[in-house]
């Protein structure tokens, strides 16, 4: 290895670290921002996110010493940023933050499934393309169909059969049934079922929470985790029972449900404790991991070597053992970024995770429509606990429940659902602003006379304005029609 070689090696990853701490702070900046239309920041994002995953395969080339991983970066990179200007161009005035932070998420698993397995990687991408593709369409159908509150009973039935065919037919895996194959191709239907789970909870609760339909609410939500429970795949019945408890305190503003909720959920994981054996295992395994290192303790505290090994800037892209983890590309890998990456990078991760909640809580808080409003805030709780599952789980704060880090981890049903969730809540996003453009419109004229948005000038071809001040619209008479 000649000397430029180990100087890329060693400094890249302090480039990648300060990029990605420039890209944070930009985050949160856009995140707490008042104006929703096109900002400076959008674009300064999507160069730092180029840099950071050009510098990462740079360097995964120079370790590897192998030029055919350029055309792998080519092709993710395609994928990545041209996904980031069709969403821009098909929809005006899309929430470009969650679009950022998407593809950095998704990016950044490029990067650690490549430097891992490239076999793996491949398939991520392949799926992630037609997943991208899929939820490009999504935010469409929200914005337009006007049904969605009326197909209760509907999600209910597609998700409870989907769970069940995997608890009769599903393919064990680590002692859980968690997927079938169907034509060759690997499916795991809790994780659409996710979806279909808070559209159908949404629908009993949002214009009338009583206690009525709190029980049958409830029964819908019970039916749910208990097919997950007896199919062992206890992760996403937590998951699960988390949405449900968070969608009734939302619905309803009591406390007293999250109270009982909490409590109902510490008496579930006793009871799953004295009930299923590889539970009892990861308890121990997180109670005390170095007394069982070589059985029950092996992937847990191969996970705190590596992300003590890292330190805060990490070894370098190719300079650990994160293969030494069992299941690190789905499980534990955090623990692989953070090795590599480091502990800053790893911090970011986090931040921009949070960064995504946050600004779905606010397209919640700021949708006119009750129904999609309690939709976007149970995928955000819904995101933030699974973020917060797998990351708990790899650095032991919590006993170690097996499910994917959304957008990072390999998995393709994790990822596609992860992508149509986003999709999701860029539908309702645009409805809103739809709703309020709309509005705006009609008030100028009724008054007879156009004025130009607060944060910005009006984009060209919008209006008209002669020397004299006078406003008139230009192409808006076929919308208001």
């Amino acid at each position: 290895m000649t000397g430029m070689e180990q100087y890329i090696i060693v400094y890249s990853k302090y480039i990648i670290t300060l990029f990605m701490l420039l890209y944070c702070v930009l985050a949160f900046c856009r995140t707490f921002s008042a104006g929703w239309r096109g900002h400076k920041l959008d674009n300064i994002q999507g160069i730092l996110i180029f840099l950071i995953q050009f510098i990462a395969f740079l360097t995964i080339c120079v370790e590897k010493g192998d030029v055919d991983y350029l055309f792998f970066y080519a092709i993710s990179q395609i994928v990545i940023f041209s996904s980031m200007m069709i969403f821009s161009m098909a929809y005006t005035g899309i929430n470009r933050l969650l679009i950022n932070n998407m593809c950095l998420l998704l990016g950044t698993g490029f990067i650690i499934l490549t430097r891992l397995d490239i076999a793996k990687a491949g398939k991520q991408l392949l799926i992630a393309a037609a997943s991208l593709a899929v939820s490009m369409v999504v935010p469409l159908f929200i914005r337009r169909i006007r049904f969605w509150k009326d197909l209760t009973w509907v999600y209910a039935g597609v998700g409870i059969t989907a769970l069940g065919v995997v608890l009769i037919l599903g393919q064990v895996t680590h002692g859980s049934k968690l997927s079938f194959s169907l034509g060759g191709i690997t499916f795991q239907p809790s994780e659409f079922v996710k979806i279909l789970f808070l559209f159908c909870i949404t629908a009993i609760l949002w214009e009338d929470s009583s206690l009525k339909n709190i029980v049958i609410s409830g029964a819908v939500a019970a039916v749910h985790v208990l097919i997950l429970v007896l199919s062992k795949d206890l992760g996403s019945a937590l998951i699960f029972f988390a949405a449900y408890v968070f969608l009734v305190f939302f619905a309803t503003g009591k406390i007293r449900y999250l109270l009982a909720g909490g409590a109902a959920g510490c008496a579930a994981s006793y009871l799953a404790f004295l009930l299923f054996s590889h539970v009892k295992v990861r308890v121990q395994a997180w109670q005390d991991p170095w007394s069982v290192i070589d059985n029950q303790g092996y992937q847990i505290t191969q996970s705190l070597f590596a992300m003590s090994r890292g330190s805060w800037f990490g070894l370098g892209i190719g300079q650990g053992t994160p293969k030494d983890i069992p299941f690190v590309e789905t499980d534990f890998i955090f623990a692989a970024i953070t090795e590599e990456l480091g502990i800053v990078f790893a911090i970011g991760v986090i931040l921009i995770c949070i960064s995504c909640f946050f600004m779905i809580l606010k397209i919640a808080g700021a949708s006119s429509d009750p129904f999609f409003r309690l939709v976007a805030s149970g995928f955000g709780v819904m995101y933030i606990f699974q973020i917060f599952l797998t990351i708990g789980g790899g650095t032991k704060f919590i006993p170690l429940t097996g499910v994917t880090l959304p957008l990072i981890s390999y998995g393709g049903s994790s990822v596609m659902t992860t992508l149509i969730l986003f999709s999701i809540i860029q539908g309702i996003w645009l409805r809103e602003r739809d709703t309020e453009e709309k509005e705006e419109r009609r008030r100028l004229k009724a008054s007879g006379y156009y004025e130009p948005y607060e944060d910005e000038e009006p984009e060209e071809g919008e209006f008209e304005e002669d020397w004299d001040g006078n406003e008139h619209e230009e192409e808006y008479d076929d919308d208001l029609e």
